[in-house]
């Protein structure tokens, strides 16, 4: 019997289940750790209790996806047709356990099981697994590849304002927010204007008595709708061919859109920026709580004060502030592996100024490999404009075919560090700079890279030749689906 290579995958959320699948297809052997009794990773909603004061789902009880069920199912499992359009958390997670149970990957999946230590045998190129089953003890185990499939929403980036430590209200990371309940009557700030911030402030402002919201800049990011004209969802509206046209057209397009849509914000509160510079938040009765004044804008925080205040680099003063939900993001950090697999270590601090874009940058060719670390492969570690399945399930497939020797072997450390550098110099171009901004990537070109590395890249002409006019149209003009 031929040998199948063994690959340990860490995580059993939507990137772990689509690398156990795509090991199965390409007969290899997948053994997935999981550190929960279940899938979903972070769309699997979980309590904060006592018991667990540190849930791995950052998921609060009213989330909904902003991406459509089109954009976002997995390529050969579509999301049934009654679903809604917008799925809620438990909908979504009901989806993973169904793609579980289509694909049979039940067996493959260690549940309740940590992994403590995960290191490359020098001599082999293997690597050693320490991990532990709850309430068992610790077991060491060799593996020919490993896939991280552990997420980026494990360690909250908290900032570090003056007088945190004496100030006496309620403070937490979005990471734990689960319900508003807690919340009535307060008075509350909160920092962040991404998707959580403003779904928070939201859900707060019928509850609580005020909520300030903090926006460093002073302005509100663009603010998309999750349906637009006609009442057809917005990512419909994305195709192949709207990423062919300028910027400025795409930018002129969108802010047509919001303006006929929702609106845009009072011209104090707009972007400086383009469309196109940075990551949209969706939300599109944001700025009908603003108008109702249950939401204030504020500028970056200066300090916080014992008395209940906090202070604003405007000069103004917010008081008797009961509690602040810190929608401030999280720090790329894997516990069990060594730091500088990920960071990049020297090289990243000889090649950019210190600051919080070199503290979140994570040194990974194609936001997969570690140019110097083999047989190890990190899936899903970047911060996609669009749904994150179809490409989670392409990095699968890649990292598989080069498993296989199906796929040409990656480009020596040098050349791998030069592409990290390319991509990091036209990421600062395109999009401010922010520590929100060094993963960046924006779905279709994305996926384009990875589908071209695996050999799978459907050209238009090819399409035309192949499959006729009217599929040509429709990948071109139509909505572009994971089947693409």
């Amino acid at each position: 019997m031929d040998y199948k290579p063994r690959v340990a995958i860490i995580g059993a959320g939507v990137t772990g289940l689509t690398a156990i699948k795509q090991c199965l297809v390409a007969e290899l052997e997948p053994v997935c750790f999981e550190q929960t009794a279940h899938t979903g990773g972070l769309w699997r909603y979980t309590e904060v209790t006592e018991e667990n004061q540190n849930p791995q789902s950052s998921v609060y009880r009213s989330i909904i996806v902003n991406t459509s069920k089109e954009h976002m199912t997995f390529s050969d499992f579509p999301i049934p047709e009654d679903w809604p359009t917008f799925l809620p958390h438990y909908k979504v997670a009901e989806y993973y356990d169904s793609y579980a149970d289509n694909f049979k990957l039940w067996p493959h999946i260690r549940f309740n099981t940590t992994v403590l230590n995960a290191s490359m045998i020098p001599e082999t190129k293997k690597w050693k697994i320490v991990s532990v089953e709850k309430g068992g003890e610790k077991q060491e185990e060799e593996f020919d590849y490993v896939m991280v499939c552990s997420g980026h929403h494990n360690v909250p980036r908290l900032p570090n304002y003056q007088g945190m430590k004496k100030f006496p209200g309620k403070q937490i990371h979005a990471h734990f927010y689960r319900d508003p309940f807690s919340y009535i009557g307060k008075r509350v700030v909160v920092v962040g204007v991404g998707n959580s911030g403003m779904d928070i402030a939201v859900e707060l402002s019928h509850h609580a008595s005020q909520v300030y919201v903090v926006s460093r800049r002073g302005r509100l990011p663009w603010i998309l709708p999750r349906r637009g004209l006609f009442g057809r969802p917005l990512d419909h509206s994305i195709s192949r061919f709207s990423g062919m046209l300028p910027d400025f057209v795409r930018n002129f397009t969108v802010r047509l859109v919001i303006s006929l849509t929702t609106g845009l914000p009072p011209k104090n509160l707009r972007p400086l920026y383009p469309f196109s510079a940075a990551q949209p938040s969706v939300k599109s009765d944001f700025l009908e709580r603003l108008s109702t004044g249950t939401i204030v804008i504020k500028p970056d925080i200066s300090s916080l004060a014992s008395d209940g205040s906090v202070s604003f680099v405007d000069n103004t003063i917010a008081d008797n502030i009961d509690a602040i939900v810190y929608c401030t993001g999280y720090n790329y950090e894997v516990r069990f592996l060594d730091k500088e697999i990920l960071n990049g270590g020297d090289i990243v601090r000889e090649s950019f100024a210190e600051g919080e874009y070199r503290e979140n940058i994570i040194w990974l060719d194609r936001f997969m490999f570690p140019p110097r670390c083999s047989n190890i492969a990190f899936l899903g570690f970047m911060q996609q404009i669009g749904a994150i399945m179809p490409l989670c399930e392409l990095q699968a497939r890649y990292v598989t075919a080069l498993i296989k020797g199906e796929v040409p072997p990656l480009p020596s450390p040098e050349e791998m560090d030069k592409r990290i550098i390319t991509y990091h110099a036209r990421n600062r171009k395109q999009f401010y700079e922010a520590a929100r901004h060094t993963t960046t990537v924006v779905m279709m070109p994305y996926a384009d890279i990875i589908a071209k590395d695996i050999g799978c890249y459907p050209t238009l002409t090819k399409v035309l030749r192949k499959h006729g006019f009217g599929i040509w149209k429709r990948v071109l003009f139509g909505v572009p689906t994971p089947m693409q």
